[in-house]
């Protein structure tokens, strides 16, 4: 039966390509053999070639945009974190939780829906390569939200707190080609020594997916979401040093990539959508204002091409065309579920994008006006105001005649307003020029939106995502300083972690099973082993004073016990009955009872029933 299925679904695929030519209706379009969407990590426009050109080469990605629809107006949050949370969602930037990249506000809400858990429902192969940075642990990893296929790093770059312990990209040589260490990855939750360059290794595991999918007849959805060329600037042997190199070697293996599709005969029936999560970490800001981070336009304004020949959607020089209405991260999630007629499980919130189909397909649209709001909160709350930028295609007769910017830093500050259609570069200030006909009522337009946005994305701020014990899931919870709550100083890098910065020790988090539970605290993780109360197991790093480790859990109890010198962990055991979410604080105590800091690597596990006090 099952060969049955495949032979009429390979006729089917074959009758299409045979019917179906560029141009035609949009409902008469194929279905693709996949999705494969390439998020690169603080590359901005100064950063690729053909967009604006320097000593960095990039001709594989100049080469996916000559071939590509390019959205010149697309615009993502302005970090990591939020910029994933929107792309994946369908929801604006803060929505689901998300608007930091640490102290639990890097955690995307249990109740979003993503993107994979879509595909995954509709029938297709779902993957993620790469870096993930939206929760770790049950039920934030990947492989808890759509994605049946996860090979990713921790944390929201190698070397950070809750990546694997010394991770520094390299695996095999480093960038003089000298013999170094294989870092360590998850695939589906189980770790693993890596034999490649992590982007390369990204993209090879990336590839194989895709064929095996191919192979079973099914189509699918590729996550690959590089941490190049985020920091640390470890570029590999063979590539330009630092910064430049890791974006060389993203070319490189984009250009691998197409020669993949092509060998697999399968390039022209895919669709491939590239861009950046945010602005540019270097120094090349392509006539944008400031960089990742900001909110100016060089925060958030970033490349985005598509490419899919099989449907129009360019594929050829010949075929390829801007558009400049107004995009959004957000805009992704409704538009592939319309182009591939998705039907959306049950329970999803409220998705703020609209569908790009007709923009994309239809060379007769007109565009549309739009406002969209994007900003910078990278605090524990979620403050009005903040480093916000309220953007509006303005549409007059079917034509965009203005692109306005508000800006705004606080929610008392004196607001800024820009076109940039005519300002790229946001360096005039219309409301400097108080003669400046309408701007006012144009500023209380746009500050309206934008009160309207507030509202929509800040119920619910306070919260934050509680970790979940249940061994159904998961058989361990590990949880890291990087997500302490409300602790935006907390040591979200190995360094930090190395140094012993202090910090709140506290994560949210819910028992779904009644039972007896183990607290492993530790000061180094498992894979160092270092001691307590010590250096880590090679002698480096600060050492601190324990003699005493402590967990609290809110509104249930506090136990402590005493921490020898000898000592790589401290564990308790605990009856926890099953309830509503909690906070579990943990801490190290020094000779006079003070906190030296909270337990940077917590391991959690259920042992078994609860067991009777008698």
């Amino acid at each position: 039966m099952r060969s049955l299925q495949l032979l009429i679904y390979g006729c089917v695929q074959l009758l299409v390509m045979l019917t179906v030519a560029p141009g035609v209706a949009a409902e008469e379009r194929p279905v693709p053999k996949g999705v494969i969407f390439v998020l690169i990590d603080d590359i901005g426009y100064g950063d690729i070639d053909v967009l604006h050109p320097s000593s960095l080469e990039t001709p594989n990605i100049d080469t996916l945009y000559r071939q590509s629809v390019r959205l010149t107006d697309f615009h993502v949050g302005t970090t990591c974190s939020p910029s994933r949370a929107s792309l994946l969602t369908g929801r604006s930037v803060n929505s689901g939780g998300v608007w930091h990249t640490i102290a639990g506000r890097e955690i995307l809400r249990q109740n979003e829906q993503t993107l994979a858990e879509v595909f995954q429902a509709n029938g297709w192969n779902t993957g993620i390569f790469g870096k993930w940075h939206l929760g770790e642990g049950y039920p934030f990893s990947p492989r808890f939200r759509g994605f049946g296929t996860a090979v990713i790093h921790g944390g929201g770059g190698v070397g950070q707190g809750s990546d694997y312990w010394k991770n520094d990209y390299y695996s095999g040589v480093d960038f003089q080609g000298n013999p170094n260490s294989p870092d360590v990855y998850l695939a589906n939750g189980k770790p693993f020594k890596a034999d490649q360059f992590c982007t390369d290794l990204w993209f090879d595991q990336a590839k194989q997916f895709i064929k095996r999918s191919v192979d079973q007849g099914k189509p699918f959805f590729c996550y690959l979401p590089t941490n190049a060329a985020h920091g640390p600037f470890n570029a590999p042997y063979g590539f330009k040093k630092g910064f430049d190199g890791l974006i060389e070697n993203v070319d490189h293996n984009m250009g691998q990539l197409d020669q993949f599709l092509s060998a697999q005969g399968i390039k022209d029936d895919v669709l491939l959508i590239f861009c950046s999560d945010n602005g540019t970490a270097g120094d090349r800001l392509g006539g944008l204002r400031q960089q990742k981070g900001s909110h100016y336009d060089g925060g958030h304004n970033v490349p985005c091409f598509w490419r899919w020949k099989a449907a129009g959607l360019a594929g050829s020089p010949d075929a390829a065309a801007d558009i400049s209405g107004l995009t959004s991260s957000m805009d992704l999630f409704p538009t592939l579920l319309d182009l591939f007629d998705l039907e959306r499980p049950s329970g999803g919130q409220p998705l703020h994008g609209i569908s790009l189909k007709p923009m994309l397909l239809d060379p007769n649209y007109v565009p549309v006006q739009r406002t969209v709001v994007v900003d910078t909160q990278r605090d524990a709350d979620f403050q009005k105001w903040k480093l916000a930028c309220v953007m509006r295609d303005e549409v007059i007769n079917g034509k965009i005649v203005h692109k306005w910017r508000l800006i705004r830093r606080a929610e008392q500050a004196e607001s800024e307003l820009y076109d940039f259609l005519v300002d790229r570069g946001t360096g005039n200030n219309l409301l400097e020029d108080e003669a400046q006909e309408g701007s006012q009522s144009l500023v209380a337009s746009l500050s309206d939106s934008y009160e309207a946005w507030w509202k929509d994305v800040s119920p619910g701020w306070q919260i934050f995502p509680p970790f979940v014990l249940n061994d159904q899931m998961e058989s361990e919870l590990a949880l890291f300083a990087h997500s302490w709550i409300g602790e935006t100083s907390s040591p979200w890098h190995q360094g930090l972690v190395s140094r012993a910065a202090a910090g709140t020790g506290t994560h949210a988090i819910r028992f779904d099973q009644s039972g007896r539970y183990q607290f492993e605290l530790r000061r180094w993780p498992r894979e160092d082993g270092g001691l307590i109360a010590g250096t880590n197991s090679t002698g480096g790093g600060t050492a601190l004073p324990v003699v005493k480790a402590k967990i609290t859990l809110a509104g249930v109890g506090e136990i402590d016990k005493s921490v020898a010198k000898e000592d790589a962990a401290v564990t308790f055991e605990w009856n926890v009955q099953a309830g509503e979410a909690t906070t579990l604080t943990t801490a190290f105590l020094g000779e006079n009872g003070s906190v030296l800091s909270g337990a940077y690597y917590v391991y959690i596990r259920k042992l078994g029933d609860v067991e009777s006090k008698n």
